[in-house]
């Protein structure tokens, strides 16, 4: 809900499309836009986000995603304040920093299952002496 105060702000131009220049705290990097990619897009009216669905441009659209992403949701949704926007923002990044986090343990329990046990008597430098 915009309140007057938020509705009357001139740094406020969200949803307006291209602005000249953005507020201080909306361009950066979207860990958001990055991780999540096509599914950032849609609640931050992102459109050409979805194209991170088609086979081999999704790569190259999550980078762009990270990239400029921020500064595309800005531009295509309105928000109530720039202190909203970055909130909203703040939080898909630590939902990417969980999923990256997540995604990380896996890799490392997958690796360290797969990998054989020494067999009794032995270590990483050979056998044993006794």
């Amino acid at each position: 809900m915009l309140d007057d105060a938020n509705s009357k702000d001139p740094a406020n131009t969200s949803g307006s499309g291209r602005p000249d220049r953005l507020p201080e705290g909306v361009a950066g990097w979207s860990w958001g836009g990055f991780v999540f990619s096509w599914i950032w897009a849609i609640p931050n009216r992102t459109w050409w986000g979805l194209l991170g669905l088609v086979p081999v441009v999704g790569l190259v659209m999550r980078v762009l995603l990270g990239l400029k992403g921020r500064q595309s949701a800005w531009r295509s949704r309105r928000w109530d304040s720039v202190a909203h926007f970055r909130r909203v923002q703040r939080r898909w990044s630590m939902a990417a920093g969980v999923v990256v986090a997540l995604a990380v343990i896996a890799l490392v329990a997958v690796v360290a299952h797969d990998r054989p046990a020494p067999r009794s008597g032995e270590h990483a430098g050979g056998q044993l002496e006794l």
